[in-house]
């Protein structure tokens, strides 16, 4: 029995199926939920994909359009779908409980992954990979297991969530992220995907660039960014990604205020610190997060922040600095 039959072994096929992508989403958690949308498709079950928060990546409402991707934030299917209530949800690319998955009316059911979860899961089925570089790989798994073909338009988004979530296949990339960039680098359209991620920072974000290289504090290889400028989870993780490309620089946390809590994105290429050990240690009764080794992210509600000095330490000690 492949992972796939046996998730569908626990989908009661009279109820509604949601497939929900973590809050503010990226493209690996878009993409993951866009393939098994279309591959329950492919075996009669017909599923709603959702989100809570926001789209906040220009880039990702491009993807979404240009590949036709019926995705739905929570305030609409509350609005426009009150039958929902007796859905099926099947959370994808995080995991139940944590900060950044909107509560929705439903039952969980099952779990895919390729975070490290604080536990396991409690749920009839589910699928955690935290080998894996991006959730997106785990679908093509699916397809390739289930003998189903792969359209243009989900190789395509699966591309997007590959590349985005392993900087263009530089960071945390397994034999099967490998096996499946190969695969879908020639059933979708990789330059269409290549140019989207690319091209994801406009003029408006050059400002938070300037803030943060003002306002970096840097303690032997350790690089803190403090943030004022509003700015989206994107470009916080492009931020952290530039700052790590400095050579005195293996860890980075990047810090901002968002409307109810503290938005942090975490870097690693230290093997001994990984991202998302260090970040739930330092984040430990205070708030959440979590990652792989090379990438993270975490929120502390307003009310818990301990001041950015304070969240600085944290994370010192965290390091064991």
């Amino acid at each position: 029995m492949t992972r796939f039959t046996e998730l569908l072994a626990v989908l009661d096929q009279e109820r509604p199926v949601l497939i929900q992508a973590h809050d503010f989403p990226d493209h690996d958690a878009v993409a993951t939920a866009f393939a098994l949308g279309q591959l329950l498709e492919s075996r009669g079950i017909a599923a709603t994909l959702c989100y809570g928060g926001e789209i906040q990546s220009d880039s990702l409402r491009e993807a979404i359009e240009r590949l036709g991707i019926q995705i739905y934030s929570s305030y609409e299917l509350k609005q426009n779908q009150p039958e929902l209530v007796e859905a099926q949800i099947i959370i994808v690319d995080g995991f139940v409980g944590n900060s950044n998955m909107t509560g929705i009316p439903g039952s969980v059911v099952s779990v895919i992954d390729h975070h490290e979860p604080p536990d396991t899961p409690d749920l009839p089925a589910f699928d955690i990979r935290p080998g894996y570089g991006a959730c997106s790989t785990i679908l093509y798994e699916y397809y390739h297991d289930e003998g189903v073909a792969v359209s243009r338009e989900v190789a395509t988004a699966l591309l997007l969530g590959i590349m985005m979530d392993t900087a263009f296949m530089t960071r945390g990339v397994s034999p099967i992220d490998l096996e499946a960039f190969t695969f879908l680098f020639f059933r979708g359209d990789w330059q269409d995907a290549s140019r989207m991620l690319k091209n994801s920072l406009s003029f408006h974000d050059l400002a938070v660039f300037r803030e943060a290289i003002n306002e970096v504090i840097v303690a032997e290889d350790f690089a803190f960014i403090p943030l004022k400028k509003e700015c989206t989870p994107e470009v916080m993780a492009l931020v952290a990604d530039f700052f790590l490309n400095i050579r005195e620089i293996h860890f980075v946390v990047v810090l901002q205020q968002d409307r109810e809590d503290y938005r942090i994105s975490v870097r690693s290429e230290n093997p001994r610190a990984p991202a998302g050990k260090v970040i739930r240690t330092a984040l430990e009764g205070i708030g959440s997060g979590g990652g792989h080794i090379h990438m993270g992210g975490g929120t502390i509600p307003l009310d818990l922040f301990p001041g950015e000095q304070g969240m600085r330490l944290r994370f010192l000690e965290a390091l064991g600095k």
